[in-house]
């Protein structure tokens, strides 16, 4: 992004695959996207809880949306 000239504030969706999530265990989740994306307009989020992901340890993969004009 920052190639492009963006920044996390560019960002305006953002896509979670979480391996063998709990809507219980959302906390540390939550508290990383607040860490990234302080303030009170942070992007879309859309959770989606997966069997697993392409590498067997990975436990979160993250999609990203920017807009940079």
């Amino acid at each position: 992004m920052e190639a492009a000239g963006g920044t996390f504030a560019d960002v305006v969706s953002l896509r979670l695959y979480l391996a063998g999530h709990r809507p219980a265990d959302a906390g540390p989740v939550g508290e990383a996207i607040r860490e990234f994306f302080p303030g009170d307009k942070p992007p879309a989020a859309t959770w989606v809880g997966v069997a697993s992901l392409a590498v067997k340890d990975f436990l979160v993969e993250l999609e990203a949306i920017a807009v940079v004009e």
